[in-house]
């Protein structure tokens, strides 16, 4: 059995490697082009039956293949020259937005040692 593996970045994801190939794309005459994505493409020849092989092959696509944070993948099997698409397993969605500008922590001093300034005025 072959399986066709297609990991693309979410809807939600930037994609700056598809905005650069979009705006080369445009510089080179073809200001027709709306969006680029870029994503990840593979096959892999496994052997053994569908059926067992299925749960494996979406577990393996989510774990090592894909980043289901960032990446969505679409998993093709092909039995005898045929492929069928299978869905994508549905992951869980956080509802965490990302911390806007990141805040370093205070740097901690040794009450014992003078700090720079200190020490050049003598204190």
């Amino acid at each position: 059995m072959k399986a066709k593996v297609i990991v693309m970045p979410k809807a939600a994801v930037l994609d700056p490697q598809g905005n650069a190939v979009r705006d080369a794309m445009r510089h080179l005459g073809m200001p027709e082009v709306r969006s680029v994505r870029i994503g990840k493409y593979m096959e892999i020849d496994i052997k053994g039956q569908n059926g067992e092989l299925e749960p494996r092959l979406h577990r393996l696509c989510r774990d090592l293949l894909s980043n289901p944070v960032i990446e969505d993948y679409e998993l093709q099997k092909a039995e005898g020259g045929k492929h069928k698409k299978t869905p994508n397993v549905q992951r869980p969605t956080s509802n965490v937005q990302p911390k806007k500008g990141k805040k370093k922590p205070p740097r901690l001093r040794s009450p014992r040692r003078p700090t720079a300034r200190q020490a050049r005025k003598g204190l």
